[in-house]
């Protein structure tokens, strides 16, 4: 008997019953993507037995991870609160794919992908990242499963048709483009990272397996900008700024196929709005050395919290 199967990537299916009520999107550009069950079994012994004589399926709390550099589709279907997985008869949830390859050939054909399906669970930011050269920014997400009704939130095809509507591609990109502090444009920017610290909780209770319970517990985001120009620390201080709402903004900036970049009046490039937040230096390294700067945002308490980022996926740089 010879190995015969073996899988690669394919494009991530949003089709929940809310966020995507219409029709079905598709993240393309995905660069990774990954599942981990967390199921965990437990052995049982006594009597003064020298083995365990008892097994049992005790939690399981699955968990996909991707990272694509689509960065507007998932942005645009997934915002710092995340995305609500539901489902009904025509709506499946969060569907990811893995294709085939074929021994002497490519791809498999049509139905001969695997795929894992959470019907019931929520999508959350984790991380995304501009660099001023090379590939494109890169966005990753975390897809959390949960089941009301003690079954697996996931589901396995092991005989799955990947969508011709999701042919494998890559048609969009983005670098980093324009930073703003207050007045300030940032000169030498090198690249732009943001941890979206969107903490999950799940809990389970009365036996259940599967975690009933899944909630935001907390967000807490964090950027974090390299730049060339070190005598930034003029205007920086030696102990960070404060600035109020809409005073730091900066720009994934949209390549243009063939060219260069897409015109900067043009409203196709990502602008991210900070609310209140600090500036802080954090490090001098390297040779020719770089200045690492740390930004914290919080939301304005008035009413209904307003999100420390503002996230327009179809923007001018101004």
């Amino acid at each position: 008997m010879s190995l015969a199967n073996i899988y690669t990537d394919y494009a991530l299916k949003l089709h929940t019953k809310t966020a995507q009520a219409g029709a079905a999107v598709y993240v393309d550009g995905i660069q990774s993507q990954g599942l981990n069950t967390n199921l965990q079994t437990l052995v049982e012994g006594g009597d003064g037995a020298l083995y365990n004589t008892f097994g049992s399926l005790v939690s399981g709390a699955p968990v996909a991870r991707f990272a694509s550099n689509d960065l507007k589709t998932v942005l645009d279907g997934c915002g710092l609160e995340g995305m609500l997985i539901d489902t009904d008869g025509t709506h499946p949830g969060v569907v990811m794919y893995f294709d085939r390859y074929v021994a002497g050939g490519t791809r498999g054909t049509a139905s001969q992908a695997t795929s894992v399906t959470f019907g019931t669970g929520r999508m959350v930011l984790r991380t995304l990242e501009l660099m001023h050269r090379g590939a494109g920014g890169t966005i990753s997400c975390d897809v959390h499963g949960y089941s009301a009704t003690g079954v697996s939130p996931i589901a396995f095809n092991e005989a799955d048709t990947v969508p011709a509507a999701a042919y494998p591609s890559v048609s969009v990109a983005w670098n980093l483009g324009k930073i703003v502090f207050n007045a300030e444009v940032m000169v030498g920017a090198e690249r732009a990272s943001i941890d979206f610290g969107v903490g999950i909780f799940s809990e389970a209770r009365d036996g259940d397996v599967y975690p009933s319970v899944l909630s935001i517990q907390r967000i807490q985001p964090t950027i974090t900008i390299t730049g060339a120009e070190i005598d930034d620390t003029s205007w920086l201080t030696e102990s960070g700024v404060n600035y109020t709402a809409t005073q730091v903004v900066f720009y994934g900036r949209k390549k243009s196929e063939g060219g260069t970049f897409v015109a900067d009046g043009t409203a196709e490039h990502i602008k991210f709005t900070l609310g209140k937040c600090r500036v802080d230096p954090i490090s001098i390294e390297g040779d020719p050395k770089s200045l690492t700067l740390r930004i914290t945002p919080w939301y304005t308490a008035a009413g209904t919290p307003v999100s420390p980022i503002a996230i327009n996926t179809a923007s001018a740089i101004t």
